[in-house]
């Protein structure tokens, strides 16, 4: 059942001084207000500026990074190499994917589906789905990766929120925050918005070379630093956002019916500010896949491209 909806206020002064409250629908989240886990949002967060907003909150739970776990834990596996740029063979494992190329920023916000009930099923043990993925242009270190999958021996599937580092901390390339969508992660991080449960989440480089990933932890009001800044230059100009899928779409397979899955409010960081990804600063990325290829799987865009939704079918 969902509470009720939260909504974004201007405090307007007038002329004795007395604070008149005035609804804004472009107003972002107050900063530093805890929104209650059942509240519906009618405003997203503002992109984390350390101007405006001061220092991101520290990671507030670090304990459940799974990487610490180390070959304890069953993380999801990553190509490392770079996107492909023209059409691959429907059998290439990463080959299942759509959305679009990020060409201009230092940077990348989003607000994304978490969709913790998407299923893998039996027929597609193996698959490995990133959706939605945020990786910016501009040699960034750090994508931001929505994470479904299910490998042999699992009987569910697993769903994680986790920064992936292209640019080989402490010399090895990979997950460095990885953590599960559990009740307490949603209760943080999660909140209903344009009716589904969604998060928000930023990387970007400052000033220093250096990337940063955090999402927004609604039971403080603040954005949350969720890994150690990495710095240095990942090869990638040209940064995605996207439906990714592996070792899903060979001839084999069927292409099962996944919920649909949703990135809107994508913006990029370039030069101090953050404007909305346009046809102007991305451009079509795929499709790549038996899925897509084949219209099983369709791709809509409300808003070019900052609204996108994988219908899936």
């Amino acid at each position: 059942m969902r509470g009720t909806s939260w909504k974004a206020v201007t405090v307007v002064v007038g002329l004795v001084g007395a604070p008149v409250l005035a609804e804004d629908a472009a107003a972002h989240l107050p900063y530093g207000v805890p929104v209650p886990e059942g509240q519906e949002l009618t405003a997203a967060p503002e992109p984390f500026n350390e101007t405006v907003h001061g220092r991101a909150l520290p990671n507030t739970q670090p304990q459940a990074n799974e990487v610490l776990k180390g070959a304890a834990a069953r993380l999801p596996e990553r190509s490392s190499r770079p996107r492909p740029r023209d059409p691959i063979p429907d059998i290439f494992p990463g080959s299942g994917d759509r959305g679009f190329w990020v060409n201009q920023g230092q940077g990348i916000f989003a607000a994304n589906d978490a969709q913790t009930d998407l299923v893998i099923p039996d027929n597609a043990i193996g698959t490995t789905i990133y959706a939605p993925t945020h990786m910016p242009a501009g040699n960034v270190c750090v994508e931001t990766v929505t994470a479904h999958w299910r490998y042999t021996g699992m009987a569910t599937t697993a769903h994680a929120h986790g920064f992936w580092d292209h640019c080989g901390f402490d010399g090895a390339t990979g997950w460095q925050t990885f953590e599960g969508m559990d009740a307490t992660w949603k209760g943080k991080y999660v909140r209903i918005y344009d009716g589904e449960e969604r998060y928000f989440t930023e990387v970007y480089k400052d000033g220093g070379g250096c990337a940063h990933g955090l999402l927004y932890n609604f039971t403080q009001g603040l954005w949350e630093e969720k890994l150690t800044p990495i710095c240095g230059n990942s090869g990638f100009a040209t940064g995605w956002t996207m439906w990714e899928s592996h070792y899903l779409m060979d001839v084999a397979q069927r292409c099962p019916a996944f919920p649909r899955v949703r990135a809107s409010g994508i913006q990029v960081y370039n030069a101090g500010a953050w404007p909305a990804l346009t046809t102007g600063n991305s451009s079509q990325l795929g499709p790549y896949g038996l899925c897509w290829t084949n219209g099983t799987y369709n791709f809509s865009v409300a808003v070019p491209n900052s609204d996108w939704t994988a219908l899936t079918p």
